[in-house]
């Protein structure tokens, strides 16, 4: 199991450390939105400014994934994992200073970035430290940070953002940055550290032409979706400035495989398991637009408090608990068939949402702000869609990652990551702009607006929800589920 093992115990606090910063990670996110309405109005965030603060979060988190794993394979991956930490909770103090919109878009930006290059350590350290059929567990913990980071988040927010009509959400990023202080300092303190030193020139191994192409190129293909191009039109140009930059940088890296150092593995993708698991990922990351939606749904749309928002949504999280222990016992012995179920599982959870969405009271009624209502209209297909997200994301983790070797964990995870939170980013975008689009068609009408959403939403998860089950079909004997 490699150096980092020196005891049962010592494994399992570093898996407490990793759960930490797993919800820190998501805790952000699912804060942030619940903030996004009173940032607006003091702010003055626009719509690409929102975008840009809580999609660009995910599209910095994403960029930095792969280097971030290369970087901890080729040097000390507990010093990546505390270093980057550090910088999480400088940019988190910094938004919470912001006296302009740039200033604190920027900060969020960095925020994920550093948080970005954290995450690939965490499976790096666990695919070292655990075996195969040991993984399950793991992150079946992990599953129970993010289902609690996802259901106390909301909660928190509303509470900070109700402390102070102006200022509420700033306390937000003083939290976000104290969790990352503390993190630093326990993962200082508990993860060992290698007994070997990297090569001397172990920064050309991180490929930073590489980095600089990849980067490039999916900022200049996001931009034009962020902004107005209708107000600015030449920013379309960036659309094939940024796939000649990432056919360049598709070209460097199979050029990088010959000489044995690249950014990304390529090849990774013609694994079986690999190819159609990181696929997957990419298409249930628009799953995670869900909270975003719900969140300027209930506060803009009917009315409810940050408050009273937090507490509706926190269902999910509760199914997604349940979701993420079930999946992490059964991930290893049934691989992709549990997948396929917790897809399934999401779908209907959605439908459900948009049936009893259907027959909750009307803006304009006295009872449209009844949290008893609200709880009873959406409570069970927000259960059973969170249900559906914990029996998808851990299962699909551990099939993915289990034909790939230590030497290429940290690459992989990042790599696999990566598609996620692309996913979750252009899960956003695409929704929000489709919840703004219906807004303005219909002049308003926010019921309408949310049931397109859940629609765009449920198409993405479906289309990875036939994926899973081709893959079940046509699988050969022998291999992995």
């Amino acid at each position: 199991m490699g150096e980092y093992s020196r005891g049962r115990a010592r494994r399992w606090l570093v898996v407490a450390v990793c759960q930490l910063v797993v919800f820190l990670g998501t805790v952000t996110t699912a804060m942030l939105v619940i903030a996004v309405p009173q940032i607006i109005s003091t702010m003055g965030l626009g719509e690409d400014g929102q975008q840009w603060m809580v999609a660009g979060y995910a599209l910095a988190y994403a960029l930095m994934l792969v280097p971030g794993g290369r970087l901890g394979d080729v040097w000390r991956r507990r010093a990546v994992f505390v270093s980057s930490l550090v910088l999480s909770g400088v940019a988190a103090t910094s938004a919470a200073l912001a006296q302009t919109p740039v200033w604190l878009v920027f900060s969020v930006l960095v925020q994920g970035g550093a948080l970005g290059v954290v995450s690939p350590q965490i499976l790096g350290f666990f695919q070292q430290l655990f075996n195969k059929k040991e993984r399950g567990r793991p992150y079946g913990l992990l599953g129970v940070a993010f289902a609690v980071a996802l259901g106390s988040g909301p909660v928190l927010g509303g509470v900070l953002v109700d402390v102070s009509p102006e200022n509420g959400w700033r306390l937000i990023f003083v939290a976000n940055a104290s969790i990352a202080f503390l993190a630093a300092t326990l993962g200082f303190l508990l993860i060992p550290a290698l007994t070997t030193s990297p090569d001397r020139c172990w920064w050309r191994r991180t490929d930073p032409v590489g980095v600089v192409l990849f980067v490039v190129g999916m900022v200049a293909l996001w931009i034009p979706m962020v902004e107005e191009t209708e107000r600015t039109p030449v920013l379309w140009v960036l659309a094939p400035v940024g796939v000649v930059v990432l056919a360049g940088f598709v070209f460097w890296e199979r050029r990088q495989a010959k000489r044995g150092s690249p950014l990304v593995d390529l090849g990774l993708l013609r694994v079986r398991s690999y190819g159609l698991g990181a696929l997957i990922a990419v298409l249930f990351g628009a799953y995670d637009a869900l909270y975003y939606v719900l969140a300027l749904y209930l506060q803009d749309g009917v009315g409810h408090s940050p408050l009273t928002t937090g507490l509706v949504m926190a269902p999910i999280a509760g199914g997604t608990a349940a979701g993420a222990v079930v999946g992490g016992r059964l991930a290893w012995r049934a691989g992709r068939r549990v997948v396929a179920l917790g897809l399934l599982t999401s779908l209907v959870g959605l439908a459900a949402v948009t049936v009893g969405d259907l027959f909750l009271p009307t803006f304009d009624s006295p009872h449209s702000a009844a949290l008893p209502l609200l709880f009873a209209g959406l409570g069970a297909g927000f259960v059973l869609s969170g249900l559906g997200s914990g029996l998808t994301n851990i299962p699909n983790q551990t099939v993915t990652m289990s034909q790939v070797s230590n030497t290429r964990a940290g690459s992989a995870a990042g790599m696999l990551q990566t598609g996620h939170r692309l996913g979750i980013s252009a899960g956003i975008v695409g929704v929000s702009t489709a919840l703004f689009a219906t807004l303005d068609r219909t002049g308003g009408d926010w019921l309408a607006a949310f049931r397109t959403t859940l629609l765009i939403i449920a198409a993405f998860i479906l289309v990875a929800l036939l994926i899973a089950l081709t893959d079940i079909v046509t699988r050969k004997e022998g291999q992995v589920r």
